[in-house]
């Protein structure tokens, strides 16, 4: 009997099956993960609340972290806080959140996040050229 390469109708169907379940995973896994109920991120008036209820400094910087708050303040601002009672650890853990996340904010500008990494969508903000001696690329 010869053996032909081409495949039965039977076999395109499993085949389109399999591909059909696999679309309909990929279509509905990543939704359930963002399913996740996350907190709501704390405010100002909530950080005060906690220092004034007279929660260790440990306990809210957990509070802060597991609520992912991230506050833009400004120096009265925090002397505010102070102020009210909020402790010095809380207000560095405070700003240093704020930091990290400017921080990661540029990096992911202008290492090609938000454009899709090298090669991908609009490019970086500058134009890329390797180092080619003992200038920099934005002396050119």
């Amino acid at each position: 009997m010869i053996r032909t390469c081409l495949k039965t109708p039977d076999h395109r169907r499993a085949g389109l099956r399999r591909w059909l379940i696999a679309a309909a995973f990929a279509a509905v896994l990543p939704g359930c993960a963002s399913l996740a109920d996350r907190p709501p991120p704390l405010t100002t008036e909530q950080v005060v609340q906690l220092a004034k209820e007279g929660k260790p400094a440990e306990e809210i910087i957990r509070e802060i972290d597991r609520t992912r708050t991230i506050l833009a303040l400004n120096g009265s601002q925090y002397a505010k806080l102070k102020a009210d009672g909020v402790p010095d650890e809380v207000l560095d853990h405070l700003q240093a959140r704020y930091v990290r996340a400017v921080e990661m904010d540029a990096r992911f500008r202008y290492q090609g996040m938000y454009w899709g990494g090298w090669g991908w969508g609009w490019g970086p903000p500058y134009p890329y050229r390797p180092f080619p001696g003992h200038y920099p690329y934005w002396y050119w």
